[in-house]
Order: structure tokens, then sequence, then C-alpha cells
């Protein structure tokens, strides 16, 4: 076999115990039953392209509160700072005008949002998640084209062309 068709085997058998939940999990217990038995994890991670400290953490964990610690369980992430009914308003919010709401903008960017969201709805975040719920709302940041003052137009049409 080939050194490409052996790479293209190691990449299928890691892609299919990572589609497959109880295939994770039979994987991790024989990555700690290597460990258990006194093989040095680092020779374990090289063998099966894994990370050391992940191996040593899964060792650490099933020895501690058991097999069943290995299995995956639900990720749900960071619980979210807005509601759902929150999100909806903010939504409606974004339709209109920041200078509505008494800002001195005409355009929603993550500086304003971030200071809307501080200032109705008692929730303090950083402008790039501004940015990121902009996003998530289906919003883009557009910013008008700024054109040079006092040019004149037929030179600028002609340079344009050229």
């Amino acid at each position: 076999m080939t050194s490409g068709g052996i790479i293209e085997l190691i990449l299928a058998i890691q892609n299919a115990l990572n589609e497959n939940e109880e295939a994770k999990y039979y994987h991790r217990l024989d990555l700690v039953m290597l460990a258990i038995n006194g093989m040095p994890v680092k020779e374990i991670a090289a063998l099966y392209n894994e990370s050391p400290t992940t191996i040593s953490y899964w060792t650490k964990k099933a020895v501690e509160q058991g097999i069943e610690s290995l299995k995956s369980g639900k990720h749900t992430g960071r619980k979210p700072r807005l509601t759902a009914e929150q999100f909806h308003q903010l939504d409606e919010d974004l339709r209109k005008s920041p200078a509505d709401f008494g800002y001195e903008y005409n355009m929603w960017d993550g500086v304003v949002l971030s200071r809307h969201l501080a200032d109705h709805y008692d929730v303090s975040i950083q402008v790039r998640q501004s940015q990121r719920i902009m996003r998530q709302l289906g919003y883009t940041l557009q910013r008008p084209q700024t054109k040079p003052s006092g040019g004149d137009p037929v030179e600028q049409e002609e340079f344009k062309k050229n």
C-alpha cells in the first residue's frame, strides 16, 4: 500500500470514529486502557493521532468518575445573555435608526449596538460579540461609499475607465 493510500485509510478510520458516538466511547476506552497498562501517553498520542493532554484527561476522568464519564455528553454551551423575547425585540430595534433611540449615529455597528444593549437590555457585551449578534439576526455592516468632494464628475468617470 502506498503512503498516500495509508494516509487516506487513517483519515477514513478517524472520520468513522468521530461520526459515531458509540465508536468515540470505545475508542476512548481503548486509549485509557493502554495508558492504565503503562504505555507512555506520548506514544499512545502519536500512534492514534490524539493529544497527549486529552488522553491524560480521559484517563484521569475514568479513574475518578468511572468509565461512563467517557461517553459524550450534551454540549450546551454558554447560556445566552439575551432571552428569545429580547432577541426578537432587538431585531425590531435594529430595523429602526439608532437616532430613534437617542444615539448620534445613523447606522448600527458593533459599538452602537453594544451601547444599546447596555442601555436598554442591561446586557454588557464586547463590540465583537455585538457584531456577531447582528450577523445572527441577518444584518450586515454597510457603510456609505464616499467620493471626494469638489471633483469633476467627467474626469472621475474618465479616471475610472483607465
